[in-house]
């Protein structure tokens, strides 16, 4: 097999670019040179091997070596003739993308008025002369028809640096870029922690395939006027994870920036930003991680049930209530007292049954803003399930390992001597608390039709996940993947664990279920494949 390698005395970008030819034959091309060249660039219809090529003989002259393949091929991409199979148009359309793209380093060599030349002889010769001329113009004067063709070579920049929850944003910032790494599509990061935001402008007026934020504040980011945002200026589609409830991030959603989509965790908050914000939205649940070291049913887990998160303080979230105002104190208390009694609800059903209750007839702006206001709710009734569940569990006797500095503080800890407390941990400490655990406890932060990256990550881990229910999870999971209790029953939880802790081979059985499901669907390298399709269809 051919393999192609960057070689000083091997073969010019001009001679490959004049005598396509060269590149004729099944190729096998290192990831790392494609990768520095930009990628695979699969918006192109024809050609493909030859424009990547290209791209990579831009850099330094190559060769072509013919070796046996017993190299790992996973190193490789390697590229066949498509011939016939590829369509007239498509071949002629890349053949105008390409002296569109390289038309400064043909005006160079002198040779560009030849080329196109005999491009319009050929396309006359075919009976296409108006039509490939409008198309070439269109490609040489970089249009949008050049530039969506074009952007599918250039990177993916990736926001990273949120130190929230122990960096977890920034670790699936960096865990999301690696997986599309691995799949040929070149990635830049700039780190929101670290970088000089005034460094920012050197992305002014560049194009990327798309400009992904991972529940960041960058693109509500204005210039020095106060009126325009940064972004505006930043060419590509743009993404941002948000895995909160949106009432959350709406500070950072006012600036309506074309082609922007917040891909979300949960199908209700999907919704949401489609009716409130007017915001394109796509349910697009972050992965889990997966560990480095290979799983193992007999891995020794040496704890039976464990909690990673905050405590969260139910109590002082509701002095916080009575500090508001009266009116608004009224709507907030109303609005808890319907969440604790009817848990299944999202917050703005429960939200909407107060002002329903309370005959207030309002728009969904005038929603969207008193709903702004509560939004503590749901934090607080978070709190209030969160501290149920954990004494639902100690009460039983069940020894409950929590990870964070939060639950020193409680008062459970003085109450519940099977209740063990540990320090915060990093994110890859967690992942080997998980594969030491038999079962570990998931509280959803009122997703109510959602999935989290801490979901996943459990039942990666090889640990059977005990979560709150979501209607995400039906038709997706089932009772025999992980242990699933409504919040309105709750007394039944200690029973339901208790079951599964006896019975090691039932335990086994569960885990490697839901690790196989997970597994085949809620990874990083999953979802950056998802992702690439979600591109290629913008």
């Amino acid at each position: 097999m051919r393999v192609l390698k960057h070689d000083p005395l091997g073969i010019h970008f001009m001679e490959i670019l004049l005598d396509e030819t060269i590149c004729q034959g099944t190729i096998a091309i290192p990831k790392d040179l494609a990768l520095g060249a930009g990628g695979y660039n699969s918006r192109l219809k024809a050609k493909q091997k030859y424009e990547l090529i290209l791209r990579i003989a831009l850099k330094s002259p190559v060769s072509f070596i013919e070796i046996e393949m017993e190299e790992d091929l996973n190193q490789f991409i390697i590229l066949k003739d498509h011939g016939s199979d590829e369509n007239e148009n498509a071949k002629w359309q890349a053949d105008c993308y390409v002296i569109g793209k390289y038309s400064g380093e043909l005006r160079q060599a002198g040779l560009f008025d030849l080329v196109v030349s005999s491009m319009i002889d050929q396309a006359e010769a075919e009976g296409r002369a108006q039509q490939t001329l409008e198309y070439l113009e269109e490609m040489i004067g970089h249009g949008e028809q050049y530039f969506q063709i074009d952007d599918a070579a250039r990177p993916i920049l990736i926001y990273k640096g949120d130190p929230v929850c122990h960096n977890i944003l920034t670790v699936m910032a960096e865990q999301f870029g690696n997986a599309l790494q691995q799949r040929g599509i070149p990635v830049e990061y700039f780190d929101c922690e670290n970088d000089n935001l005034g460094e920012l402008a050197k992305y002014m007026y560049q194009h990327f395939r798309a400009i992904v934020g991972v529940q960041s504040y960058m693109f509500s980011i204005k210039e020095r006027d106060e009126v325009s945002y940064l972004h505006e200026k930043i060419y590509g589609p743009k993404y941002n994870f948000v895995f909160d409830h949106p009432i959350w991030f709406q500070h950072h959603l006012k600036h309506q920036l074309s082609n922007f989509c917040v891909l979300t965790n949960d199908k209700n908050y999907e919704a949401f930003y489609k009716r409130y914000n007017k915001l394109n939205a796509i349910f697009f649940p972050p992965a889990g991680m997966v560990p480095d070291e290979e799983y193992s049913s007999e891995k020794k887990r040496i704890y039976d049930i464990t909690f990673i998160g905050n405590y969260g303080d139910y109590w002082n979230e509701v002095l916080l209530i009575h500090q508001m105002e009266k009116s608004k104190r009224f709507l907030a208390n109303r609005f808890l007292l319907q969440m604790r009694k009817k848990p299944e609800l999202t917050a703005e059903e429960a939200f909407r049954w107060v002002l329903d209750k309370k005959k207030m007839i309002v728009t969904d702006h005038e929603f969207l803003e008193l709903f702004l206001e509560m939004r503590r709710i749901i934090y607080c009734v978070m709190s209030y399930y969160r501290h149920k569940v954990v004494c639902t569990i100690l009460e039983a006797g069940i020894q409950l390992h929590v990870f964070g500095n939060s639950w020193e503080k409680c008062l459970l800890k003085k109450k519940y001597s099977n209740l063990v407390c540990h320090d915060n941990i990093s994110v890859e400490k967690s992942l080997t608390i998980w594969q030491q655990s038999k079962l570990s406890l998931n509280v959803m932060s009122w997703h109510k039709a959602g999935f989290t990256e801490r979901m996943a990550s459990i039942m990666l881990a090889g640990a059977v996940l005990v979560t709150d229910d979501t209607t995400f999870l039906r038709g997706n999971y089932d009772t025999e993947d992980m242990l699933v209790f409504n919040l309105a029953g709750i007394k039944k939880l200690p029973e339901k664990i208790l079951c599964i802790l006896q019975d090691e081979s039932k335990r086994n059985k569960i885990a490697e279920r839901g690790r196989r499901k997970t597994m085949n669907e809620h990874t990083w390298a999953k979802r950056a494949e998802q992702f690439e399709k979600l591109m290629n269809r913008n």
